[in-house]
């Protein structure tokens, strides 16, 4: 073997030892870039994992510490307390109740200068017809209202009675003339006569209704003005009665 071929061999070694090098440095390289790549994402999620703990640590102990004040509320209230707190819910849902009837029959008593502008001219029959339409609508849903309160088959009775003296207003209003066939139309004049009787007897049903709960119905200046003096003549019968007996047991 000559020389020549010696160090031929030689750098062929040398070469083949290079690449290896190289080879093994590079794969050393990603390993490691991927160690760290696995460390740096274990850091992120660690502390996501203890916030999410802390928070639903935080969560219960708010819960529990709601329930724990729930409890204590409950029991420092009696059935008695509750019944009475039941009580004055239920006395002011009545009281809305009455006012919502009085402002109903000022509706009604709306509707009826709404005829007499009807009768006057100024007003159409699809304008009266439109605004009776939302009477009537307001009227249903005051006699759900009513009737949740007062769950009475006898109130019930009555505000149908009522809502439907209203409906008999509708224009036109039509008769059958007697001994003849078919309708007539009332005019203007006497379909007020007509709209004001049936008005007149539904505010009759309402004060009924409101004067059965205890409650004054007067809602016009000249109501509250009669209702008055009505109440001071009755105490002056009350008054004379009893001055009477006085006398009698002398």
């Amino acid at each position: 073997m000559d020389v020549l071929t010696i160090i031929l061999m030689v750098i062929v070694v040398i070469v083949a030892v290079l690449l290896s090098s190289m080879i093994v440095s590079n794969m050393l390289s990603k390993q490691m870039r991927a160690i760290q790549a696995m460390i740096a994402t274990s850091t992120l999620e660690t502390p996501t994992k203890e916030v999410t703990q802390v928070k639903t640590s935080e969560g219960k102990k708010a819960e529990e510490s709601f329930e724990k004040e729930r409890k204590k509320v409950f029991q420092g209230v009696n059935e008695e307390e509750i019944l009475k707190k039941l009580k004055q819910v239920i006395d002011e849902k009545v009281q809305n109740v009455l006012n919502e009837a009085k402002k109903k029959k000022e509706r009604l008593l709306m509707l009826l200068d709404v005829a007499r502008g009807y009768a006057l001219g100024f007003i159409s029959e699809d304008e009266y017809n439109a605004f009776l339409m939302k009477v009537l609508s307001e009227l249903d849903e005051f006699k759900r209202l009513w009737l949740a309160r007062f769950p009475s088959q006898n109130d019930r009775d009555k505000l149908n009675q009522m809502i439907g003296y209203v409906a008999r207003t509708k224009l036109p209003i039509e008769v059958r003339e007697k001994g003849k066939e078919g309708k007539i139309k009332l005019s203007p004049d006497e379909a007020l006569i007509r709209i004001t009787s049936n008005i007149n007897s539904a505010l009759s049903i309402l004060d009924d209704l409101i004067r059965k709960r205890g409650e004054n119905p007067a809602v016009t200046p000249l109501e509250i003005q009669l209702s008055q003096e009505v109440e001071k003549l009755r105490k002056k019968v009350e008054q004379l009665e009893a001055r009477l007996q006085e006398l009698e047991a002398l």
